[in-house]
């Protein structure tokens, strides 16, 4: 498995999403939804541990999954949000959508 791919995590599938592979998760979002959905998981977790930004095309796809995954009673989660990523998204509007959940960050002694 590549790190692309989506993969089950005790009760969770989850969908990895960086910078580097952001075009590849989107498409396993998009075509293979339904194989993630197939074992009725508990959530699925997409982990943007790794992305620094959000395109259009990608919030439009979290948006569609979201959609999808709420006909099938599953919710769509977002982690590892770096605190940037995660204020873009909250100046957007889109932490009413999402559950969000950022980074833990370092303190430094």
């Amino acid at each position: 498995m590549s790190e692309t791919d989506f993969y089950q995590l005790e009760e969770t599938v989850v969908v990895p999403f960086s910078d580097d592979t952001c075009r590849r998760a989107i498409h396993n979002l998009r075509w293979r939804l339904a194989e993630m959905l197939a074992g009725g998981p508990e959530a699925v977790v997409v982990d943007l541990r790794g992305l620094t930004r959000f395109s259009s095309t990608t919030v439009a796809a979290l948006l569609w999954a979201k959609r999808r995954c709420g006909t099938r009673g599953v919710p769509l989660r977002l982690r590892n949000a770096d605190q940037a990523l995660a204020d873009q998204l909250r100046r957007a509007g889109l932490d009413t959508i999402w559950d969000i959940q950022t980074t833990p960050t370092r303190e430094v002694s």
